[in-house]
């Protein structure tokens, strides 16, 4: 046999493949005429014994193979066809080995068929493949598990994918997503702010960041999301996709609201507080500073409150606060501040006056205009209640360019309206502490 397919056999040592010839006789017997030497590395059978009997290693092919290789095998043969199949052989040690399989079927004078083919050992590739469907399969379920939305982001801005959680937290389908651009759903005042985001994870060199936005839910609500990203890159370092992970934090965000207003403004009235008023004043004034123009402070407390509190209690007390609130905001300009310091006294800056012209002409119809509407009645359950104000007035830059000292000053100028007969007069500070003419 040797000399018969000698540079076969040769060939045959050299190649990490089974080539074998398999001869089916028109009795459909099947005798392997040849069969490489690496048969028994193989198979754990040797070349020669198969060669006596096919049947050694024709048996072992897996019985969830046997049905599908034989019929596969036959249809190929019946046409003269090349055959190609993967199937899977079970050793005499109890070993499963994959196999992937060409022959070429020949007829002969005598009706039989002469298969001459080759295979290769294919095991470490489907334990690979095995490997890599088990390691989808888990994070395909982490993914659809996952509390958070996990998408792709395409280098166009199309969302490429997007987990099954969107439906839960935003309302779209996720097959209503994909394949559409991201500003379809981020808040068009985050859009820009979300491309230099984008374009930054390219420059930085951990190529990952974490940002902050708006999106709409499919209901028309706003939500707050804070998504952390990376791109994916090739192997030449072009940019293949964004791959993020965004969580839902309106929550958070209505709570960091809430503790904002609370450390910045009023619980009773909704005005400014103490801290907020010093910051936004500090503002205007450095704005004022810039423009040239001039600030007034005022100082307003008010007359007769504390009886109401004594007789009515505080509950009404608290009541006329709220109103005063109001119409402190009905009766004062959008670019202007107001705040609430403590108990019934409250500030408000007026913006906007040009030293150029005589400023009292100009501040004093506006801040009558606040003390008459402050000291119209107030009527609160069954009660109708009369409470006036005075008003003191602190100029910026003409009576200080300190903050401090520009409250303290207008402060001044309230008491000495309070000492005016009948009270509920405005007053601007003077060095004499007398009303300017």
């Amino acid at each position: 046999m040797e000399h018969l397919f000698g540079p076969l056999t040769e060939l045959a040592r050299h190649l990490p493949c089974f080539l074998y010839q398999l001869k089916q006789s028109p009795d459909q017997k099947f005798h392997y005429v040849y069969a490489s030497e690496n048969t028994e590395a193989l198979f754990g059978i040797p070349a020669q014994a198969i060669m006596q009997d096919a049947s050694l290693l024709l048996d072992r092919i897996h019985p969830a193979d046997a049905e599908r290789v034989y019929q596969t095998s036959a249809e190929c043969a019946a046409q003269l066809k090349p055959w190609h199949a993967e199937l899977r052989i079970i050793r005499p040690d109890e070993q499963i080995i994959w196999l992937e399989a060409f022959d070429f079927p020949k007829q002969l004078a005598d009706g039989s068929i002469l298969f001459s083919g080759f295979a290769n050992d294919i095991s470490q590739r489907k334990a690979a493949e095995l490997k890599l469907r088990r390691s989808e399969a888990e994070f395909r379920a982490l993914v659809e598990s996952a509390s958070d939305i996990i998408f792709t982001l395409l280098p166009n801005g199309v969302l490429d994918y997007v987990s099954p959680c969107w439906q839960d937290i935003l309302g779209h389908h996720p097959t209503e997503v994909m394949g559409k651009t991201f500003d379809h759903f981020v808040h068009q005042d985050d859009l820009e702010r979300c491309f230099a985001f984008m374009q930054s994870l390219l420059l930085t060199a951990t190529h990952h960041g974490t940002i902050e936005y708006r999106i709409f839910h499919k209901n028309g609500q706003m939500r707050w999301h804070t998504s952390t990203a990376a791109p994916l890159l090739d192997t030449d370092g072009s940019l293949v996709k964004y791959v993020g992970i965004a969580r839902d934090i309106t929550e958070q965000k209505l709570q960091n609201l809430e503790l904002a207003r609370q450390a910045y403004y009023d619980p009773l009235t909704g005005l400014a507080n103490r801290t907020l008023f010093h910051k936004m004043l500090e503002q205007q004034l450095a704005l004022c500073q810039l423009r040239g123009d001039t600030l007034a402070l005022l100082f307003i407390d008010l007359d007769r409150f504390k009886p109401v509190n004594d007789c009515y209690g505080h509950a009404i007390g608290d009541e006329v606060l709220q109103q005063v609130a109001q119409r402190l905001h009905h009766s004062t300009r959008a670019a202007d501040l107001t705040g609430r310091l403590s108990g019934d006294e409250f500030v408000v800056a007026l913006t906007g006056f040009t030293a150029s012209q005589p400023l009292v002409p100009q501040i004093l119809p506006l801040a009558s205009r606040i003390q008459q509407q402050l000291s119209q009645p107030y009527q609160v359950a069954e009660h109708q209640l009369t409470i006036s104000c005075s008003v003191g007035i602190a100029l910026f830059p003409q009576d200080s360019l300190d903050q401090q000292q520009l409250l303290h000053l207008a402060d001044i100028a309230m008491y000495q309206a309070k000492k005016r007969p009948g009270q509920a007069a405005v007053v601007f500070y003077q060095t004499e502490v007398a009303e300017r003419p």
